[in-house]
Order: structure tokens, then sequence, then C-alpha cells
């Protein structure tokens, strides 16, 4: 066995919208064409399978217009995967289910049919949290994957992938450490586009990391974010696109240019299964017709690798961290006021108060405004007025 094993990560692969077009024109290993020298650098891979194949029976009128579905990321998709060198494939992603678990099954089947470990889904939360090991070059390799219950799921108890939840995620490592080397913990979770993981979710991470779990991986906020060791435990905040179509989807072109930021995560592994080092190799989702990673050289990567560091820095400079969190809530509290405004009342009843109250994706920012609400109460507690109650602070103004 040599002295290092390199482990890789890769973030959000969809073969969805012009991704797919362009493999079933120039053949399934288009997409990984441009960076498959960097992903042979690595004796083990991860990647983040954001798109969900359907079989060829699969109703047309049941397609989802608006869903990550795929026809040829059955059987073609997979053995294309595995030829550029992937050895798992994370499932617990807020997408997984929809094609319903048709879809979900069907995509977990073909993966595992070209090769590949996959992790994170099941008929039941038992089976999705179920750890999923590898040996590779001497080392046993395990993982855990969970996926934030988000608006996609709504807490469904039937087939899904494993609800992050602190405790659940805490327990699965602790039973988890003793049986393999290296333990990997997949978290697909957090809101959209920030610069930095959420407050809950930056604090969650680095305990997952101190519970025993030597690399945490994190995606869905669909850009990148910072990467830091915690102990001799490394933590990639989010690992950002890989093959996507950040240029031709409305909602990743949107939010640019760092939608079509993206990176090779390298991890060095020691002999013991300690992290010895890590590299980010800078890549970015080209333009049309050209929309796959390629590595960037020069000034391009040196601009993005200067993003990096920034990216970084941000970790450790709390007050940033929790500005860019409550604006954050601010910005979503916005929306939902708007939208229930446009619903009818047993609407607001059946639906919204059960996404903001109950759903782990959204109450994680409610808590956060209810944090406003109570520092802005405690502040307005302490106010005098002699002629007037309390109340005629919110009084209509003019």
């Amino acid at each position: 066995m040599s002295d290092i094993v390199t482990f890789g990560a890769v973030g959000d692969v969809a073969f969805t919208g012009e991704t797919e077009e362009r493999m079933v024109e120039h053949g399934c290993d288009w997409p990984f064409e441009r960076v498959r020298h960097l992903l042979e650098r690595a004796d083990v891979l991860f990647g983040n399978m954001e798109s969900v194949a359907i079989p060829g029976d699969y109703p047309e009128d049941e397609i989802d217009s608006a869903g990550m579905v795929s026809r040829i990321g059955g059987p073609e998709g997979a053995a294309a995967l595995k030829r550029a060198g992937f050895d798992f494939m994370n499932l617990a992603a807020n997408h997984v289910l929809d094609a319903g678990t048709v879809g979900m099954f069907h995509t977990r089947e073909c993966l595992e049919a070209a090769g590949l470990a996959t992790g994170g889904v099941g008929a039941k939360q038992a089976e999705a949290r179920r750890l999923i090991t590898l040996e590779k070059a001497g080392l046993r390799f395990g993982f855990l994957c969970y996926g934030e219950d988000s608006n996609y799921t709504l807490g469904t108890t039937g087939p899904c992938y494993a609800y992050y939840e602190l405790d659940s995620v805490l327990a699965d490592v602790a039973a988890a450490r003793a049986a393999v080397d290296v333990l990997v913990v997949s978290i697909h979770a957090d809101i959209e586009f920030m610069p930095t993981p959420s407050v809950p979710r930056l604090e969650n991470s680095r305990r997952i990391a101190r519970a025993g779990a030597d690399i945490v991986l994190g995606h869905h906020p669909h850009v990148p974010q910072g990467v830091e060791m915690v102990g001799g435990s490394l933590i990639a905040h989010s690992l950002g696109n890989f093959v996507f179509n950040a240029h031709t989807s409305g909602y990743m072109k949107s939010h640019a240019p760092r939608t079509a930021s993206s990176f090779v995560l390298l991890v060095e592994i020691g002999s013991g299964g300690d992290v010895a080092g890590f590299e980010r190799v800078p890549c970015r989702i080209g333009e049309p017709p050209e929309q796959r990673p390629a590595p960037l050289e020069g000034a391009a990567a040196a601009e993005m690798l200067g993003h990096f560091d920034e990216l970084d820095r941000h970790l450790a400079d709390d007050e940033f961290l929790r500005d860019t969190w409550r604006e954050v809530a601010r910005r979503h509290l916005a929306i939902y006021i708007k939208r229930a405004a446009e619903y009818d009342l047993d609407r607001v009843l059946d639906e919204l108060v059960g996404r903001l109250c109950l759903t782990a994706e959204n109450r994680s920012w409610m808590e956060e405004v209810l944090a406003m609400g109570r520092e802005s109460w405690a502040r307005q507690a302490e106010l005098r007025d002699e002629h007037h109650r309390p109340s005629r602070r919110f009084a209509k103004k003019g």
C-alpha cells in the first residue's frame, strides 16, 4: 500500500437539459472529457447525483417538466460515470423523488449495476441511513449520506433519503467509526447560492467532524463554499455544481456567475486513514455549446483560487456569517409573506404553515427570524412612554 491515498470529490452531477442533449449527440462520456485527467488522480472518487433516471416504460405524461429527470441517465449515464472514474454516488439529494419512488430506485439500480456504490436512500429510514463501505488501496472507506427534509419531500415517511437530523447523524457516526479507516459524511442541505453555510449547518458540520467523521462533504447550495480543517477532519461546506446546466438553466443563470464555478477536491489520506492535506483544482462550467466542466489555467485559475481563499476566510468571520445568514432569512420571510397573501386561508393552513414550521429546510431560517424577533422585542420592552400603552408603537403612521 502506498503512503498516500487520494480521495476525490465533486459536486452536483445532473444529466438533464442541454447536458442530456449533448450526451445524446456526442455520447455519454462527453460531460467528463475535459476533466478526465483530474478525476483519474483520485483513488476513490465521490460525486453527488442530482438527477434521477427513469426507465423506458415510464409514462410520458407523468414526467414532471420541472423535475431533474433524465432518460439517458440510466444504464448509459451510469456506465459513463464508471468510466469517468467514479466509485461512489450520493443519492440523498432533494430531487431524488422527482420521478417518484420508481425513479429513485431505478437510479440506484442502474448505478449499482454499473459497479458504483451508492448511499443515502431506501424504503425506510433505517435502510437509507445504512453505512456503505468500499475498500481501495488498503483502506476501508465508509459513507453516510443525508439530505435535509425539504420543500420537495415535506416530511414523507415513505421511501426517501436519510433525513439530515443532527442527533441521528451523530449516532450513526459513533456506530460507524470503529468499522472503517476513513469515514465520509455527505450532507445535502441548506439555502441555495449562499457564499457561506448557514450558521446552524456550519456548527453542525463541525460537531459531526469532532464526533469522528474524517471528511464532511456539503452540497445543494450550487455554488462553492469554504473548506476548513477541524481537528484532523476536513469539511468542504459546498462542492458547488460540476456537470450542470449553469448557463441554460434560468434558475442557475439568475444567480451567476458563481453557479458556473467548480472544482475537483483532492484529499490526501495517510496510511492510517488521517487527512494529510488537500487541493482544490479550479474548474469552470463553460458557456454553451461547451457547457461542461473544464480546468482553469493562468489568470482565470488564480482568480478562482483567490475566491476560494476568500470563502475560507469567511468561515472564521462570525460577524459575516451571522449577517449573511440573517439577510437570507429576511429575504425568505419576504417571499413567504408574499406567497401567503396570494393564497386563500385553507391553502395557507394546509401547505404554508407546515412548510414553514415543520420542514427542516425552512425551519432553520424561521428559527433565525424568531431570534431576530426576540431581540427586537427585548429592545422594545425597555422603552417607556408616559402617555401611551406599549402596543401604540405599532400603530399605523400617517
